[in-house]
């Protein structure tokens, strides 16, 4: 086994950036620093997170798009300074992919378009 990376298209109210992320299995939040979160525009949520790395930390909470090859959903980040940047799997389960822990590659867990939300107002239809 060795680590996994994805490409992430993040996009926030301001800016839309790609960048490559570590995948780390075991987290609930994208980890962005502070920079990126303002460059793009985040939008930040009431909520704060304890994440546990051998110590609790609190940590603001913000919502993004992510996109991972071509599919879009909603996803949590937490603002922290870390040296590479965080996709949790949770997103990931979101668009419907996993890890393969032998291969390290994505491998599609739905079809397409079962992780999509409704966007439109079904009384206005």
């Amino acid at each position: 086994m060795g680590f996994t990376y994805v490409n992430v298209t993040v996009r926030g109210m301001k800016a839309s950036r790609d960048v490559r992320m570590l995948v780390d299995t075991g987290s609930t939040y994208i980890i962005l620093d502070p920079e990126t979160i303002k460059e793009l525009g985040l939008l930040e949520t009431p909520y704060t997170a304890d994440l546990a790395d051998g110590r609790k930390i609190r940590a603001k909470l913000f919502l993004a798009e992510v996109e991972v090859k071509g599919r879009r959903g909603p996803a949590f980040v937490a603002e922290l300074n870390v040296p590479t940047l965080l996709q949790e799997v949770h997103a990931l389960e979101t668009l419907g992919f996993k890890v393969n822990p032998m291969t390290g590659e994505l491998e599609e867990i739905s079809p397409e378009g079962g992780y999509l939300l409704q966007t439109t107002n079904p009384a206005k239809l």
